[in-house]
């Protein structure tokens, strides 16, 4: 939104967020929280606030980022590393905002809803990790960044959907343990299949693993019914169906293009500035595809509007206004605070970091 940098009074708020002109922002929505809206990015401004916005994050609180705000977990989390902003408020769910706090330990990050999970972390813990590393004691953890601290302070390096590969390949020896994500590595396990095994919870042992609650939704017969009825069948031109790492491994494969959510929106951009994108379908979160429908509004994009997760919506414009009222009135933001050990904190750093020089 312009307003970010500039005007920021109400009647501008408003006609700023008319200029997006897209349906999934409707006049409805405009109406009823452009005053919110702007009272947020008031506050935001009048205290030097750095407010980190998840794509999955529904358009308006989206939108309440800058650009530069903007992203996925990790690079989100890489922003905040370089802020000297005294506030962080991360608008996404309690895992990512660990994260930033591990590579922001002296700053005050802030998350809007505490209680908002994830289905990846809130499955996996330490004690997971630990009876893995058990059964396989000389073969390296690599954990997903949809993790809890004290599930990566148990890990040997971290990794994002993005890296993943990469990473996997960098280990050292013939083989890795990848958790929490079941579905994830398999499809990593299809990539790599050559080059190193992949263990995971449930392979051949009796360890626990999870699966993202939202993309494990799409099924094969759902991709094919999404060519039939939006007309995009395999080999168009101008016509892609996309698909999360996060999904089946029968989802992948019928996917024209998969691969994180930087990976498919890059492609996306790519697509549209070579004028060879029309019409997309992108297995994942409904938000996602707002979001992007509204950055490449020349792209016909369709959606799966019933797969959101629970516990991004969790996060709404109200709560994100609480807090910047709590800071304006100097009352305590314990509420909102993300914290942890410092042991925590240092063990949890390793892996990150491990990751960060591997995909530098």
């Amino acid at each position: 939104m312009s307003t970010q940098a500039g005007n920021i009074e109400f009647e501008n708020v408003k006609t700023e967020l008319y200029k997006r002109g897209h349906p999934s922002l409707t006049r409805v929505d405009i109406e009823a929280h452009a005053r919110t809206v702007q009272k947020i990015l008031a506050l935001k401004k009048k205290h030097n606030v750095v407010m980190l916005g998840h794509n999955y994050m529904e358009p308006l609180v989206f939108g309440l980022s800058a650009k530069e705000e903007q992203g996925d977990s990790l690079g989100l989390s890489m922003h905040a590393a370089k802020t000297t902003a005294p506030y962080i408020i991360f608008n996404g769910v309690p895992f990512m905002a660990e994260t930033a706090k591990i590579l922001n330990p002296a700053k005050t990050v802030l998350v809007a809803d505490k209680t908002a999970g994830c289905s990846l972390a809130d499955n996996f813990g330490a004690e997971d990790v630990r009876k893995l590393k058990a059964m396989y004691p000389d073969v390296p953890v690599m954990i997903y960044i949809n993790s809890y601290a004290d599930a990566k302070a148990e890990s040997d390096v971290c990794c994002t959907s993005a890296n993943a590969a990469k990473i996997a390949r960098e280990m050292p020896g013939d083989k890795i343990v990848f958790v929490p994500d079941i579905y994830f590595a398999q499809n990593l396990e299809d990539e790599l299949a050559g080059e190193k095994t992949v263990l995971y919870p449930g392979k051949g042992n009796h360890g626990k693993g999870a699966v993202c609650e939202v993309h494990e939704e799409f099924r094969l017969s759902d991709l094919t019914a999404v060519r039939e009825s939006f007309e995009i069948p395999k080999g168009h031109g101008s016509r892609v169906l996309y698909a999360h790492w996060e999904c089946r491994r029968e989802v992948l494969r019928e996917a024209d293009f998969y691969g994180s959510t930087s990976q498919i929106m890059a492609d996306i951009a790519k697509r549209v500035a070579e004028k060879r994108l029309d019409r997309a379908f992108v297995a994942s979160e409904c938000e996602l595809t707002s979001n992007l429908s509204q950055e490449f509004p020349s792209v016909q994009f369709w959606t799966a509007c019933s797969i959101r997760c629970s516990h991004m919506a969790k996060v709404n414009l109200a709560k994100v206004l609480g807090i910047l009222e709590a800071i304006d009135a100097g009352d305590s933001v314990s509420d909102y605070e993300v914290t942890l050990e410092p042991e925590v904190i240092d063990r949890a750093r390793t892996p990150i970091e491990r990751m960060l020089q591997m995909s530098a």
